[in-house]
């Protein structure tokens, strides 16, 4: 075998090293919503899109409030079709999906390090990858066809083979008809292919990647399908939320791009410092972005400004050492996180640690070209294997967290469905998430405010009502009932989600301005509220 055969191997056993742990998670986020559009598509493959659904509080026709074309609904038909539906079954049903874009990131990265091994598995085992890469959601197709794709291109275009090039404008295609975010590719393709093949060509290659989706989209409006108005209503709404104000944004994107990736701070100090001006200027732009003045939360407690505040130097730090970078991967890398940056910021905004995902490889690849340029082969080694054990560490605690407050939305619905369901009470959800499909799983439903909400609830009715949810319905007036309380901790002091004083917001900054915080709050709070 050679050295790059044995390495593809360690990639491979290191992507199901860090995924079987988790495969019987409970199915969690917007896992259900996609879910729901699986189950559509197995009833009439035709029409994925034409039914109602309640995820927002009330029912609503999923074409208006669905912003992902429909290939991954697709998949999750057939996977449910072969597995009956199981967790563990599932996620493992898309493991070529992980294996497709690990073995791809390792095969671009070897075009420009000298030793690219660790710095993908590092990537691999960040949390952004570990965790966004566990879900059935549309990111894990995503990165499976747009990490090859990239790969595809650059060998097109160094080795001047169509056939890759080719490859890679199908692979671009398909990724824009799993998730629209797959654009980032264009801007990374057009600076790699501008200078290097002839202006028919690029053309060409930029027809075969739009031309499916724009068919799609074009079919999907004249029956009436709703499909851009919907995602375009969506970039829309979250422009106008609190959470998009441009200093909580800034915070948002500088401290996640530093917590999900990790090495993004820590190896910035390891590199040549950029003059003292520049070091000040970037301090000045944190210390005046995280004044008290532009804190969402009524209180930020310390430990997290603090924390927000030194993954955003260092951010700043890794975004200066790109665009001084002079490696033979800078042409590709600089584009890459401009565009992957500018979706952030300016497009999908709320759910962020899902686009920072694809932020991750860029810059660690950088960062690693940078330090081989300037580093022993033996030196780097013990540098990248540390980060590695550090990345890992960190991750596989975030994970088990996340595992737990998943697995208590299933928990909690298995015993309402025992201690009263079976007793003939009728189950309400207040909630979305993994919660309602638990609870919907049970015999419950969602509770509807198009259908009067709490005044669906009669005596004998019990209601589930989760703390740590961004959609909860509560009542408008008061409510005779009993109420039994119940919280779940964890003994590992970091939170994905904060629901009481941190500022953790990994599936959504809406809840903070950090991916994560150290933190011993509770990881979630549940009440059943029994109508009298």
């Amino acid at each position: 075998m050679t050295r790059r055969d044995r390495e593809l191997l360690i990639v491979a056993a290191f992507t199901g090293f860090v995924l079987f742990p988790f495969l019987g998670k409970a199915f969690h986020m917007d896992e259900p919503f996609f879910l729901a559009i699986a189950r559509q598509i197995l009833r009439d493959p035709w029409h994925p899109f034409a039914f109602d659904y309640n995820w927002y509080g009330k029912a609503v026709p999923m074409a208006s409030i669905n912003n992902t074309p429909p290939l991954l609904g697709y998949l999750l038909a057939a996977a449910y079709r072969l597995t009956g539906g199981g967790e563990a079954a599932m996620r493992l049903s898309f493991l070529p999906f992980d294996l497709m874009a690990s073995l791809a990131l390792y095969l671009l990265a070897a075009r420009f390090l000298q030793s690219p091994l660790l710095p993908v598995l590092i990537v691999i085992a960040s949390p952004a990858y570990m965790i966004n890469m566990n879900h059935l959601m549309a990111e894990k197709v995503m990165a499976g066809l747009a990490f090859p794709s990239l790969y595809a291109l650059v060998r097109g275009v160094d080795e001047n083979r169509p056939a890759w090039l080719w490859g890679s404008a199908a692979l671009f295609a398909a990724a824009l008809l799993a998730k629209y975010n797959a654009i980032f590719i264009a801007l990374p393709a057009f600076f790699y292919l501008g200078r290097r093949v002839s202006l028919s060509r690029l053309a060409g290659y930029f027809a075969v990647a739009g031309l499916p989706l724009l068919c799609y989209l074009l079919g999907n409006t004249l029956f009436e399908g709703g499909a851009l108005a919907s995602a375009l209503r969506v970039t829309s709404d979250s422009s106008h939320m609190p959470w998009s104000a441009w200093s909580h944004t800034l915070r948002s994107f500088l401290a996640f791009t530093g917590g999900c990736g990790v090495v993004t701070v820590l190896w910035t100090v390891l590199l040549p410092r950029p003059p003292k001006a520049v070091l000040w200027m970037c301090a000045a732009i944190v210390a005046v972005l995280f004044l008290p003045w532009f804190d969402l939360a009524p209180i930020v407690r310390p430990i997290d400004r603090w924390t927000g505040a030194l993954l955003s130097f260092g951010t700043l730090l890794a975004l200066l050492s790109l665009c001084r970078a002079g490696g033979a991967g800078a042409r590709l890398w600089g584009p890459w996180v401009v565009s992957v940056s500018m979706l952030v910021l300016f497009v999908y905004w709320s759910v962020l640690a899902r686009l920072i995902l694809f932020l991750i490889p860029p810059l660690v690849f950088s960062l690693a070209e940078a330090l081989e340029a300037r580093w022993s082969a033996s030196r780097l080694w013990r540098l990248q294997a540390a980060s590695l054990a550090v990345v890992a560490a960190l991750s596989f605690a975030l994970s088990s967290v996340d595992f737990q407050y998943a697995g208590a939305q299933k928990t909690m619905a298995r015993r309402a469905a025992t201690e009263y369901a079976a007793k003939g009470r009728r189950l309400w959800c207040a909630a979305h998430w993994g919660l309602q499909h638990y609870v919907e799983e049970a015999g419950g439903a969602e509770l509807d405010w198009s259908k009067g909400g709490w005044d669906l609830v009669k005596p004998g009715d019990v209601v589930i009502i989760p703390r740590v949810n961004s959609n909860i319905l509560k009542p408008k007036r008061g409510l005779m009932a009993n109420v039994q309380e119940t919280r779940l901790g964890c003994p590992i002091p970091l939170r994905l989600i904060s629901g009481w004083s941190g500022e953790a917001g990994f599936y959504s900054n809406t809840f903070g301005f950090l991916p994560y915080s150290l933190s011993a709050e509770p990881l979630e709070e549940f009440r059943f509220v029994e109508a009298l």
